[in-house]
């Protein structure tokens, strides 16, 4: 039998790990939505600027996921604050959240990538 772990570090690992998973979704979703946003500034022709805008579309699934996670994140805080269990505050550069930018691609490796045709 695994040893069981204590419910103030198991509610204080998962809300951690939702508050992880919605950050990372919405870096994912801001930067495919930039990069979007790159390739309908260059003009391109019908059929490439429908593909970018149905992309750019299928990037609502992040809306609505971290709504349902942020939900669920609620409500363990609410338990955890029933259970009495002091949550700490998340190490600044553990997921990013320390303010500083992260290294995203040169604007040499983003034209690049735009030259490149399928």
């Amino acid at each position: 039998m695994p040893p069981r772990i204590p419910a103030d570090v198991a509610l204080t690992a998962a809300i951690r790990q939702l508050e992880q998973a919605v950050a990372e979704q919405e870096r994912a979703a801001n930067r495919i939505l930039g990069l979007a946003e790159l390739l309908v500034e260059r003009q391109p022709g019908e059929a490439e600027r429908l593909r970018v805008e149905g992309i750019m579309e299928a990037c609502g699934f992040q809306d609505i996921t971290g709504q349902r996670l942020r939900k669920v994140g609620n409500l363990l805080k609410h338990l955890a604050r029933e259970l009495d269990v002091t949550i700490p505050p998340p190490p600044a550069d553990a997921d990013g959240a320390s303010g500083k930018p992260r290294p995203g691609l040169s604007q040499q490796e983003v034209d690049r990538l735009l030259r490149r045709r399928p």
